[in-house]
Formats: structure tokens, sequence, C-alpha cells
């Protein structure tokens, strides 16, 4: 049964059952005596706001109601980096120990409801450049989205598998707040790998439940084939526009329609649509649309002042059904004393039939010139310095004819998909990331990954032709050498997966190809007790593989 939030619908809706008891499913009846243990670790500690990070969501889920009985909010950080707790350490009245106190066998008296005007969350939001922006929710938006989202899309008999990070207010709402409201389980965190979805699948599928998997773009892009899967009773997906193919192939890969949401973290939902259907988007309930002079302004109960008009970025074109977005509007920068506008750059280079998205980067940088990732089709991806540089001169040349040259990007990454955050976005640190190798010449240069399992990882980088490696092996024909393309191994391994241990030898090392600068290659990494299995592939073949010895491998 469907509860508002503020009526403590994890108190109520307490009637057990025996399907989806264990971890990693989180069923909401069971969760009161780990909110209690959480409500009596904080009695006598300061009201306010308190830090909260948490991957798993039962762990989250009862830290976070513990908060809301005994009047605190909590501020939801978007990854649980040091150096952001320590940032946001001087912002908070509290942080939440990482290791949640052990459920209480003595009850707690909860409040019959909460106060819907009290701020429950603030969160972060972010674009590709700047300091985070907090933004403050009150429960009574909360409340009122939630109750939009039960009467599109209820849960009833349901079960809900979330890929995306509760951390941000798509995820939570979606993966941990209206299932809980509703009374049905859900699970999170190992879900984001498709291995473990399907495997998430079939569980609900065996105790009679159908689920409704909550996911983002840059998941359903990258679904595999081969995976024996269940059809769930919905798909939803949000956080960035997701593109017509994958969407079509998501409803036939899984048998199960797929929503996207549109909003973001300062407007909480804006609009809906399927694409299979149709490419308009509807407006949620009680959202009030405004389409005049091509752009978007709304008014909306999940707003922080209801009653006011909040003015989009977004370009919009009005349709029969609803509206069609058209793309952000202008982003205007200056560049040695210039306006450019990287709105103008992108839409440029997407005129180009290889060039599928473009995004134009203002770096920083002290020459004051502009990066740019595209997203390209598969075969027009540069794999070797001669093509990287005949593509660069075309699209710079293609930039000439109606950009100044201070618009026309110097630094240029080339994926087959946009890296993206938890919120399905390309924000400040995978732009870091992708350009990382300008300010050390030891690194490779990044061009996105993705994780079947939590074991494995793959990879896409290239040989900077600027490597510092290169230099003197050899004159007149550079190449990298062996042990390098084992640095790199373990060191993108421990950005993969943590700190590995300390390193103890390589077994069944291969090097079959060179590997020069300007090379594409794939870099795949399997993690098991005590050692890291690694290759190193491109489009000509294997260039090396072996297996790295960790402490703690027992093997001879």
């Amino acid at each position: 049964m469907y509860l508002p939030l503020t009526r403590l619908p994890w108190r109520r809706n307490t009637e057990a059952s025996p399907d989806l008891s264990a971890a990693p499913w989180c069923r909401p009846g069971d969760l009161a005596a780990r909110i209690d243990a959480w409500r009596q670790w904080l009695d006598g500690r300061p009201e306010g706001r308190w830090l909260l990070h948490d991957s798993d969501p039962a762990t989250f889920c009862a830290a976070l109601l513990a908060l809301w009985e005994s009047g605190r909010s909590a501020v939801l950080p978007g990854d649980d980096r040091p150096a952001t707790r320590q940032r946001l350490a001087e912002q908070v009245d509290g942080i939440l120990p990482e290791a949640p106190p052990a459920a209480s066998d003595q009850p707690v008296a909860a409040p019959e409801r909460l106060d819907p005007t009290r701020e429950a969350l603030v969160l972060y939001t972010s674009g590709s450049t700047g300091e985070p922006v907090m933004q403050a929710k009150r429960l009574d938006q909360l409340e009122t989205e939630l109750d939009a989202h039960a009467s599109l899309w209820p849960l009833e008999g349901e079960a809900v598998i979330s890929q995306v990070s509760h951390q941000h207010i798509y995820g939570l709402l979606t993966g941990v707040l209206h299932p809980l409201c509703q009374g049905v389980p859900f699970c999170g965190d190992d879900s984001r790998y498709p291995e473990v979805m399907a495997a998430r699948l079939a569980e609900a599928e065996q105790v009679g439940r159908r689920a409704t998997v909550i996911s983002s773009p840059a998941q359903l892009s990258r679904l595999p084939d081969h995976l024996a899967w269940r059809s769930p009773r919905r798909v939803m997906s949000s956080g960035a526009p997701l593109a017509a193919a994958d969407a079509k192939r998501t409803e036939s890969l899984l048998d199960a329609p797929v929503i996207e949401l549109y909003g973001s973290t300062e407007t909480g939902g804006i609009a809906f649509r399927r694409q299979s259907l149709h490419d308009d988007w509807q407006p949620l309930p009680g959202v009030e649309i405004d389409l005049g002079e091509d752009s978007l302004a709304l008014r909306s109960p999940y707003l922080e002042h209801p009653d006011r008009w909040w003015h989009q970025l977004d370009r919009v074109a009005v349709t029969d059904r609803g509206f069609r977005l058209l793309g952000r509007a202008d982003r205007l920068i200056k560049l040695a004393g210039k306006r450019v506008s990287l709105t103008a750059v992108e839409h440029d280079l997407m005129t180009l039939p290889d060039v599928m998205q473009a995004r134009g980067i203002n770096l920083g940088r002290a020459d004051e010139r502009l990066g740019a990732v595209l997203v390209m089709a598969d075969d027009a991806l540069p794999h070797d310095h001669d093509t990287r540089r005949q593509l660069i001169a075309r699209l710079r040349g293609h930039l000439a004819t109606s950009q100044p040259s201070v618009a026309i990007p110097r630094y240029w990454r080339f994926v087959s998909s946009l890296p993206t955050n938890a919120q399905g976005k390309l924000d400040g640190a995978a732009v870091t990331r992708l350009f990382a190798d300008l300010e050390d010449t030891r690194r490779p240069r990044w061009l996105g990954e993705h994780r079947e399992s939590p074991e494995t990882c793959h990879v896409t980088l290239e040989v900077p032709e600027r490597l510092s490696y290169l230099e003197g092996h050899f004159d007149g024909f550079p190449l990298v050498p062996g042990v390098v393309m084992i640095q790199w191994a373990i060191e993108l391994a421990d950005e993969a997966f943590g700190a590995l241990g300390s390193f103890r030898g390589v077994e069944r090392l291969k090097f079959q190809r060179i590997l020069r600068p300007g090379a594409r290659f794939m870099l795949r990494l399997e993690k098991r007790p005590g050692n890291l299995t690694f290759t190193l592939d491109s489009r000509d073949g294997r260039h090396a593989g072996g297996r790295i010895r960790l402490a703690g491998d027992d093997d001879g």
C-alpha cells in the first residue's frame, strides 16, 4: 500500500513477506531496528545537517530515516572522495560514521508524522566546470513528486532494481523513496553491473514479482545481448537524453517499456516520455509549462517556491502532445578577449555525418584554447596517429568556415559514448580524466571505461604523442616500453578497484605487438584474490597480456 512520505510508511508498511528477504534486497518493513539504532546513536549529538554517504541502499535508507525522524536533515555528496568530504565537513553539523551501529532491540518512539515544511536534504549539482552548487529540498517537495510517480507508475506487488546512485535526486526518488512508500523490496549498488542486474531480475521473477529497473542512458547503451534477461515491468531512464536507438534496443532486449524522465536537481521532475511511441515530452502532474519565445519556463509543486516561474536553459519547440527539446540555450564564454559560443561550436561540429554528439570544453588553460569531446560513429573513430591527425584537420577546416580561430578547439577527444557520472552527466571529474594527459605526460589518454561486473573493467585509451616515456625509446621510431604497459595496468586497476596490495611479480607475461604513439587500444582488467590479469588489444590485435601477482596470492 502506498503511503505519503511524511506519514512514515516504513513504520506502517511492516507486514513482512518471506520473499526477497536476504541481502542485497531491502524490505521497508525490516528497517525499524536499524533506524532505532541510528536514533539512539544520534541521541545527544548536534541537531542540523549531517553528511551521509553509503552505497548500500539499506544502510543508507536506515540512516536517512533516522535523521528525518530526529528532526535533522541529510547532506548527500555526489561521491565519497576524501577531498569532497573534507570540503563539506566545514559546512555540516556532523558526519555519520561509515560503520552503522548494531541493530537495536530497544524500540524508539517515532513521531506520528514528519513536518512537511522541514528541510529534508541538501544535494549538490554542478556542470562541466565550476564548484558544486548546494540545493536544499523540503519534505513536502519530495512527497509531492513521489505522489506523482505513484499515480503514473504504481509499484504494487513489484520490486525495484536500481542501477544509479541514490546520492542524487533521481536515484533517491525512484530507487529508494518510491519503493519505501509503497512497501516493496528494492536493491541497488552492484546492480549497476549487467550480470548482477540480470540475476536480480531473475530473483524477483522467481517469487512472482515484476521489477521496475531504474537506469540511465549510459547503462542502457551498454546492455549486452548474451545474458538471459527476464522482462521487467518497466525501465526508467534519466540524467541525459536517451538515444532513440538505445531506447528501441532496450525495449526489444528486455521486452518492457522505457520511460524517460526529464528534470534536474533544482527543478525536480518536469516531464516524461516513451520514445517508442513519440518524441514529445509530457509534463508531470501539477507541472505548468510556458513555452513562449523558444525557451522553457515552469511552475511546479516540486520547486522551492511553487508559485514562481522557473526559467530553464533548454530550448524547446511546442508540439500537439507537449514539447520537444532542442538543446541548451547559448553558452557564452570569453577567450582571448573575444566572446565564444560553445553552443555554436557544438552545433557546427554535429552537422558532420560522423559526429553523433559534441561537447566544447573551456579547460581554463593558460593558452586559452578549447577542448572538444566528440562521440563518433564506430567506423569513424581514429585508431592511429595518421587517421587521428587527418580527422582533426578535417574538423578544424570545417569549423574555420563558420567560427573565429579562437573558437576552434586545440585538444580533441574521440569517444564511442560520453563518459558520465552517476547522474548520467559529463561532469568535472570526467573532464579532468579525459584531459589529464595534458598535465601529466606519463599517463595514457583516457577515453572512457565500462564495468561488466565488480571484478572486471574495460578502459579505452590512446597513446599520447607527447608521452614522456617515448623519449629515447627509440629515436626515429618511438614506441611504448613494455614496463610502461604493466605500470599503466597497475595504476588504472588501482583507480578502478581501489588499492590492490603490494606488487609481487608478473607471470605469463607476453608482449606480442608494439604500441606506437596515437594508437587507440582497450585495456581489460580482471581482479581476483591476490592477482590481476590484464590484456592490451587494439584493432591490430593483442599487444600484451599477463598476470600481476599481489600480496596474498597463494598460487605457486
